[in-house]
């Protein structure tokens, strides 16, 4: 027998039609999405704290040298990313598949997240918006598209594959 249930979820109104299970099968499944991306934004913000905190390490110890800004930023980016793929792939997306075939599209979605990013926010300031605006538009639509990529591509869950038969014929 199909009921109406309602879900109110701070101030969204939500109404869901099906029986019971169907609806407490489809309360879980938003629930759990709701924690992943909570998990994926935790993991996020520790990676850019961690960036952050290297960043200015690096930098007081490679002082005024020349090179020391770009070599400080690309070490704290590198250590930071390694310590982001390990939080996404083993605590919110729980193991996905092997390392071999995540790792290399994850630093191929790092390479695009940071040329994409670096093209937006030049084009949203082109356009007139002020830096501090653009900045947070560009990171909010990179955060769902890395979000996306990582759950749809990278560390999806991979189906087993099905035995295959074989029929050995004797003659």
């Amino acid at each position: 027998r199909k009921t109406h249930f309602v879900l109110t979820v701070v101030s969204w109104k939500i109404t869901i039609l099906g029986t019971e299970k169907e609806v407490t099968t489809v309360i879980k499944s938003l629930m759990f999405r709701c924690a992943t991306v909570c998990k994926f934004a935790s993991s996020s913000l520790l990676s850019f704290a961690l960036d952050y905190c290297l960043f200015l390490l690096f930098s007081a110890v490679t002082g005024n040298w020349t090179w020391g800004l770009l070599l400080s930023n690309i070490a704290a980016r590198l250590v930071s990313a390694c310590f982001n793929y390990s939080l996404n792939k083993y605590l919110v997306f729980h193991g996905g598949g092997q390392v071999s075939q995540d790792l290399p599209q994850y630093v191929l979605l790092a390479a695009g997240i940071l040329t994409a990013n670096s093209v937006l926010l030049h084009g949203l300031t082109a356009l007139g918006l002020a830096a501090p605006a653009a900045k947070l538009i560009t990171e909010m639509t990179l955060f769902i598209v890395s979000f996306s990529v990582q759950t749809l591509v990278i560390f999806r869950k991979k189906k087993p594959k099905k035995e295959e038969r074989t029929i050995h014929v004797h003659a």
